[in-house]
């Protein structure tokens, strides 16, 4: 499976890009949210952080409902701040889930991320992709 991973900070993007790498996932990582669309069509999944200084990964995500063709990679929005508001935001923008990194994941613990080798997409429904 392939992974784009969308981290700004360093330090945690280390820490999971082995990890990820362990569980056969060939991972690709962006330092900002610049060249996300260039790339979607190129992988399974994207783990797109949220706050990130250039652009805000919901926006990320709201743009990605607009190519032509869509994309038919999950997304994950994964944070170190989220809430309720920010999930509902998410899945609304098309996200197949969040991903807390209060949840170890930041370490390199990769159980959060169970949902990206399911075969299923968005809420649930196998094949299903970002909507438009």
């Amino acid at each position: 499976m392939r992974v784009l991973l969308v981290e700004d900070d360093d330090r945690v993007a280390s820490a999971l890009t082995p990890a990820l790498t362990r569980r056969g996932l060939a991972i690709k990582r962006l330092a900002s949210g610049a060249g996300v669309l260039d790339r979607v069509h190129e992988v399974d999944v994207v783990l797109l952080d949220l706050r990130m200084p250039d652009i805000d990964g919901l926006e990320v995500l709201e743009r990605m409902r607009d190519l032509d063709p869509p994309p038919q990679c999950k997304v994950l929005i994964v944070s170190a701040s989220l809430d309720e508001l920010v999930e509902r935001a998410a899945r609304e923008a098309g996200a197949a889930g969040c991903v807390s990194k209060d949840d170890g994941w930041s370490s390199g613990s990769t159980t959060a991320f169970r949902p990206i080798t399911s075969s299923r997409g968005r809420h649930g429904r196998r094949g299903a992709a970002i909507r438009r």
